[in-house]
């Protein structure tokens, strides 16, 4: 009985199988076929609503399908494939437009009254020439001069803009949109006019932003690169600008000693967006750094960088440090000490500019400072003298503290050939060792001061606008030689040294003195130097005896002499600069009781009798004659060398020099 059943169950099912598909088959015999095709009608009119004629409108799907306006503006499509379409528009002198509808089965769909926009210009390669999962690009040209504005959004209503920068008119454009999400699709147009006209439109398109693991799309590079100094020693913070590009995740800060070589991470930590700084706890002192700054993506993209930063790092040197020329200037921000363990090469042609303020407030907390206790190793080649100088244009003396040598012991210790300028005191050596030579000294307070030194020789100096050209004091056995001081108030002062000799020097043009002399002893002794002042004194001896012999001077006041009996012998005097016209006094000494101390033999021009010699006399063989010198047949100025020998060939009076004394 149940198996009857089920195959009565089974025939019926099959029944009804045969039924439904004899329908079906029925439903499509004939002309019974449900339409799948609709048409369109429709109206193109202009932005002041007349009707545009011979309007081309297409169907974007299949293009064979097209109508004319007529003359009323009127279009009429047919064979077209149900649900949403897109329509393009074209007319001559018009922009393309587009427009969409749902086009149903069977039926007429009839469209809203489209308006197209005339054209003033041409909208030209319109592209997405940059697409990332959260930033596209779009570029596009016109054949006029245009500004305007993107319209986008993820439907073709679009809903957001954004605009070109106002007022600037090109024929090439550019914007970037941002702030997009990972693969969606994206709808843009153009909307831009003529300066003075009206804006119009260019069509619609559409792009698709990528997945975030599949955006290979670098972030911008940080601008504004930037590197300055904590109030610790030995720490560099670099600052930038923050990156606008949406999928920013963070930076790294590399950094190189040269600015041309390769750049290393500084750190493996990434700096997070948001914290556009980093602090470099691991700059040595004495070293200049250069750092650059890229940008990270949350997708691992490393965008380039856009400027380096550079920074000289103060502090305290303990190790070897070498300057070189190809990393010049060197900034210095804040004091340098070079410790006793410490070497500072500087190389030819290095500069080291000197910043209006020190940063670690030490020392003379306004003024940076160079102090040495171990040794700077600077033997420049004449063509590129090492300078050290105020960073500022125009800078007043004392801008800086200058370059102070303490108790330095090293060998190597060395300074030759540089330029020291605008500090308090531009070169101060105390109880210290080393070679110091051919240093021109500028616009300081004081050009050099040298105190507690033992059997040290200071070698071609040349001092220039400079107040103080010298100061020494409580040397031992010091030699000044062939050194050139111009336009000092006073050109050197010496006290309470154990010995010293100053020797083939000019002092020029001072307005109060060219050397005052008050020394505690030894061998003292001025020989082979040139005076030259129309105001000044010459040398002011304030006690001990000392040898001055070889000298020319052209002064209105010669030497003074508070006491004692030095030796004063074989030089030339005259006052052919004098302001006066005539000298004012000779050789003066001060006590002046009898009996009178005897000077000479010296030769002695433009002084009158009553003042030649005050409280002292010449020696019966001191002369007063006329000397030729070669300034006579060069012009120079300050050629003070005889032409011919006097008084004679085997023992010659005055200065004796090879060279020009110095060229003005």
């Amino acid at each position: 009985m149940n198996l009857n059943l089920n195959r009565v169950r089974a025939t019926i099912l099959a029944a009804l199988m045969l039924l439904v598909m004899g329908m079906g088959i029925i439903g499509c015999s004939g002309n019974s076929v449900t339409p799948r095709e609709g048409s369109l009608q429709g109206r193109i009119i202009d932005k002041g609503g007349l009707p545009v004629e011979d309007a081309l409108v297409t169907w974007e799907y299949d293009n064979t399908r097209w109508a004319l306006t007529d003359a009323d503006g009127k279009y009429h499509l047919e064979a077209i494939g149900f649900g949403d379409q897109t329509f393009l528009v074209q007319a001559f002198a018009y922009h393309p437009s587009r427009f969409g509808i749902a086009i149903y089965s069977g039926q007429t769909s009839t469209a809203e009254d489209f308006a197209i926009e005339a054209k003033s210009f041409d909208y030209l390669e319109v592209e997405v020439e940059e697409v990332s999962a959260t930033h596209a690009v779009i570029s596009w040209k016109t054949t006029d001069y245009t500004n305007g504005l993107v319209e986008y959004g993820e439907t073709e209503s679009f809903g957001r803009t954004v605009r070109e920068e106002s007022g600037v008119y090109a024929t090439t454009h550019s914007v970037r949109l941002i702030d997009l999400s990972p693969e969606k699709q994206y709808f843009f147009r153009i909307i831009a006019n003529r300066e003075g006209r009206s804006t119009e439109t260019s069509t619609s398109s559409s792009f698709v932003t990528q997945n975030s693991l599949e955006d290979k799309t670098p972030p911008s590079a940080p601008t504004g690169v930037s590197a300055a100094l904590t109030s610790t020693p030995g720490q560099v913070t670099v600052f930038w600008a923050a990156v606008a590009d949406p999928d920013l995740k963070g930076y790294k800060v590399y950094r190189s000693e040269l600015a041309n070589a390769t750049f290393s991470q500084v750190s493996n930590t990434l700096i997070p967006k948001g914290q556009e700084r980093f602090t470099d706890y691991t700059a040595v002192a004495g070293k200049k750094y250069h750092y650059r700054v890229t940008a990270i993506d949350q997708a691992g993209n490393e965008g380039g960088y856009n400027n380096v930063a550079s920074m000289l790092v103060p502090g305290n040197i303990s190790t070897e440090v070498r300057w070189i020329r190809a990393n010049s200037p060197y900034i210095l921000a804040g004091d340098l000490n070079v410790t006793e363990t410490g070497i500072l090469n500087i190389d030819s042609g290095v500069e080291v500019l000197i910043a209006e303020s020190d940063a670690f407030r030490l020392g003379d907390s306004n003024l940076v400072e160079i102090t040495v206790s171990g040794a700077i190793v600077a033997s420049a080649v004449a063509d590129f003298p090492v300078l050290f100088a105020s960073q500022k244009s125009n800078p007043e003396k004392g801008a800086w503290g200058g370059i102070k040598f303490e108790s330095v012991e090293s060998t190597v210790n060395t300074l030759v050939n540089a330029v020291i300028s605008d500090a308090t005191t531009g070169l101060h050596i105390s109880n210290s060792a080393g070679i110091f030579s051919t240093i021109a000294i500028k616009n300081c307070n004081t050009a050099v001061k040298v105190e507690n030194c033992l059997d040290l020789q200071i070698d071609r100096i040349t001092a220039q606008r400079c107040p103080t050209g010298m100061e020494l004091k409580s040397n031992t056995n010091i030699l000044v030689s062939n050194s050139t001081i111009v336009h000092p108030a006073i050109g050197i002062t010496s006290q309470l040294n154990d010995g010293i000799e100053i020797s083939g020097c000019n002092l020029l043009e001072y307005t109060e003195t060219g050397l005052v002399s008050n020394e505690a002893g030894g061998n003292i002794r001025f020989t082979n130097n040139l005076f030259v002042s129309s105001l000044g004194t010459g040398i002011k001896l304030t006690q001990r005896n000392a040898t001055i012999d070889y000298n020319t001077f052209d002064s209105p006041y010669l030497i003074q002499i508070n006491q004692g009996s030095p030796v004063i012998r074989k030089n030339i005097f005259m006052a052919r600069r004098s302001t006066f016209a005539t000298g004012q006094k000779g050789i003066e000494h001060l006590v002046g009781t009898p009996p009178l101390p005897v000077f000479g033999p010296n030769n002695m021009l433009n002084f009158n009798t009553d003042v030649a010699y005050v409280g002292c006399t010449a020696s019966d063989d001191s002369t007063s004659e006329a000397v030729l010198m070669e300034m006579e047949l060069s012009g120079a100025t300050y050629d003070y060398r005889l032409r011919q020998p006097y008084p004679d060939t085997e023992d010659i009076w005055g200065i004796n020099r090879t060279e020009l004394p110095y060229e003005d």
